[in-house]
């Protein structure tokens, strides 16, 4: 992670590789384009679902997580940190569903089904 990039405080909370739920306070590094990092103390699988709330908001109610994916998960030498680089997730309402069921579009075309 460079120290030229914008740097915005956020709560990240999702599953950790032994399926443990964990909440954790950390700086998002937000890249050119849709580029996001962060550095975790619990390492996630690649691919994990993962949830990202804003802190710095001047009202916290009004901040809300956003889905993304753990696109590629590095462990960092010497320091037990890990780090992710985030692809947002978007629900998808694909007409022709029966009950409804939200898709989640991810980057590559890939899809996950959810009821």
């Amino acid at each position: 992670m460079g120290d030229q990039l914008p740097i915005y405080r956020v709560e990240i909370s999702g599953w950790d590789l032994n399926e443990q739920f964990f909440v954790e306070r950390v700086g998002l590094e937000w890249g050119q384009g849709e580029q996001k990092k962060v550095l975790l103390r619990k390492r996630v699988r690649q691919g994990a679902l993962i949830f990202v709330r804003l802190l710095d908001n001047s009202s916290p109610s009004q901040s809300f997580p956003v889905a993304y994916r753990a696109r590629e998960v590095r462990e960092r030498e010497g320091n037990d940190l890990y780090e992710l680089t985030l692809t947002q997730v978007w629900p998808l309402q694909e007409s022709g569903e029966r009950d409804g069921a939200l898709r989640f579009e991810v980057a590559q075309d890939r899809a996950l089904g959810v009821n």
